[in-house]
């Protein structure tokens, strides 16, 4: 005769409670399981918005640089700069004041018409260009001076717009200051570059080859005083 520890009603619900312990237990172990998957998603997600935070920072540090050069000696204070971080979104009042520079249309109207270098009268839209904003045409007689040690160029005023290679805009209310532009019309080369005065008057993504279209991105600033040109910001462009 079988001898039973417990009576058959308690062993059946004891039995049950096993069965159901077992069962949360595997539910717990699932759960874990999924909160270690979802941690390491998290992760990632993480990490990928830092590297999204870090390239961004990198372009306002880009950008504060750009807008630091585009200052006239006698202009607004470095301190009083707006950031482009704190800029509002745009329709707001700072930014309508950051994009109406003294010079914004002329860069404007000068990039429209470098855009379009490649029609038959290009030369002949340069002559009316310089004529219609009273340009002062300019070339670099010397890039640097290395007898000297001086690194700035020497600039000196040409009649011809073909032969120029640098175009002033003077500065409305300021009667010595130029806002400079390349003349758009010859090919940029490693000449133009290294022994025309370019790399000294702008920065540039130029390394090697030969380009046919110039977009200004920031331009130079002279100042002329008794005939004598001398670079007092040098500008940003792109060529293309």
């Amino acid at each position: 005769m079988d001898v039973t520890i417990f009576p058959p009603f308690v062993a059946q619900v004891m039995l049950i409670l096993v069965g159901v312990i077992s069962l949360v237990a595997l539910v717990g172990i699932a759960y874990n399981y999924s909160v270690v998957i979802n941690g390491r998603e998290e992760l990632a997600k993480i990490a990928e918005l830092e590297h999204e935070v870090k390239s961004l920072q990198a372009e306002v540090k880009e950008i504060r640089g750009w807008m630091a050069k585009a200052q006239l000696k006698e202009g607004v204070p470095q301190d009083k700069v707006p950031r482009p971080d704190k800029v509002k979104p745009e329709g707001t009042a700072e930014v309508k004041k950051i994009q109406t520079e003294v010079w914004q249309a002329f860069i404007d109207d000068y990039n429209n018409l470098a855009a379009s270098m490649d029609v038959p009268k290009a030369a002949e839209a340069c002559v009316n260009f310089v004529k219609s904003h009273k340009l002062q045409m300019l070339i670099c007689v010397e890039p640097h001076d290395s007898a000297s040690g001086r690194k700035t160029p020497m600039y000196a005023p040409v009649d011809e717009t073909e032969i120029s290679n640098f175009w002033a805009w003077p500065v409305p209310g300021q009667e010595e200051d130029f806002v400079v532009v390349p003349n758009p019309l010859p090919e940029y080369d490693e000449k133009l570059h290294n022994k025309g005065g370019m790399k000294e008057t702008f920065a540039s993504n130029y390394e090697t080859g030969t380009f046919h279209q110039i977009q200004v991105k920031l331009p130079a600033h002279f100042k002329q005083h008794l005939g004598s040109w001398s670079i007092t910001q040098p500008g940003v462009i792109r060529l293309k």
